[in-house]
């Protein structure tokens, strides 16, 4: 369905409702109307445009896909794009894909989300599944109060959710972080690793890009122009989000910061196995040279009997070069130095 509508009627019964059933001049102070647009056609923004008596213009800025704020006096609209979901993307947890994977804003997963916010109605529109949008409907198991917020109150409400993905993205890449440390401390390094934690670089870069690009909506939001467009009483909740935007900015910054110790535990991990490596090649070196000494003071121009001793005399020097190997590689084991 491209259009669903939902009814929020705190003195009654919370429902779906199509919209040729819904009279915008009989919306009270207790109901709320939430327009989620799931298709972004110009016949169904046309059809939701009439139905509010929007702007002409109200949709072509939002094609320009930059998270900006405009106010139209009654009401105001802002876009924002949400973080990458696990749901909508194809992508493991410790991949990224390239920007050219068919994803909005080079950034697989994520969605652009707009909103058209006014006193009792709200607006949503976007082209793929949001799960916080989803998440929040779902959590109404009877009839709500949700009527008797307004549409600035219900619109601070879901950018809540929206940013409680950006935290959500953050605890999944912390997590592939900690399985990506354990497979450095519990196997040697190689490129693949190092290939998965640079993945793991751009996959922060990009979900920190998405969210500063927003600074200019919480921000904006929580202005005191905004709060003449309606006497909604909404100003103290977009306050309030402008810090768990930069809650969320840290989260990410932090994040990052991680991902960077990460690349140092597998350089000090490479570290350490080159060091071993040399103190192998090094002892390896020292028993080669033993034996060089030995074979060389066999090989000396004295006449001993010894010398004579052929083949027996032969089967004694290398067995005891190779006992002597042996007995230095076993003590050499039982010291750590390989």
């Amino acid at each position: 369905m491209a259009v669903q509508a939902y009814l929020y009627d705190a003195d009654g019964r919370d429902r779906e409702v199509a919209l040729k059933d819904v009279a915008l001049d009989d919306l009270g102070p207790e109901d709320l109307l939430w327009i989620d647009v799931q298709q972004r056609d110009s016949g169904t923004l046309e059809e939701v445009r009439s139905f509010l008596g929007l702007h002409p213009e109200v949709w072509g800025s939002a094609d320009s896909g930059r998270s900006q704020l405009e106010n139209y006096r009654d009401y105001v609209r802002f876009s924002v794009t949400t973080a990458p979901s696990p749901e909508s993307r194809s992508d493991s947890a410790e991949r990224v894909i390239p920007p050219d994977g068919g994803s909005e804003n080079g950034v697989s997963g994520s969605v652009c989300l707009d909103f058209v916010v006014a006193e009792r109605w709200l607006v949503t529109v976007h082209d793929r599944d949001v799960p916080c949008l989803r998440q929040f409907r779902e959590q109404d198991k009877a009839d709500t109060l949700t009527g008797l917020l307004s549409g600035q109150a219900l619109a601070a409400s879901l950018l809540d959710w929206h940013l409680g993905e950006y935290f959500q993205e953050v605890s999944r890449i912390e997590e592939a972080v900690d399985r990506l440390d354990e497979r450095v401390l519990r196997e040697t390094t190689s490129r693949s690793l190092l290939g998965r934690m640079v993945a793991l670089r751009r996959r922060v870069s990009k979900l920190r890009g998405l969210l500063v690009a927003q600074r200019e909506v919480f921000y904006g939001l929580s202005r005191p122009d905004f709060a003449l467009v309606t006497e909604s009483g909404a100003a103290p909740f977009y306050e309030s989000l402008v810090g768990r935007f930069e809650r969320a900015v840290d989260e990410i910054e932090r994040t990052r910061d991680v991902v960077v110790g990460s690349f140092e535990l597998f350089t000090s991990r490479t570290g350490q196995q080159t060091n071993d490596l040399v103190k192998v090649l090094t002892f390896l070196t020292a028993i080669v040279g033993f034996c060089a000494a030995i074979a060389g003071l066999m090989g000396m121009n004295f006449k001993l009997a010894f010398f004579d001793t052929g083949l027996a005399g032969f089967s004694v020097v290398t067995g005891g070069l190779v006992f002597i190997a042996l007995v230095s590689v076993i003590y050499a084991r039982h010291r750590d130095w390989i």
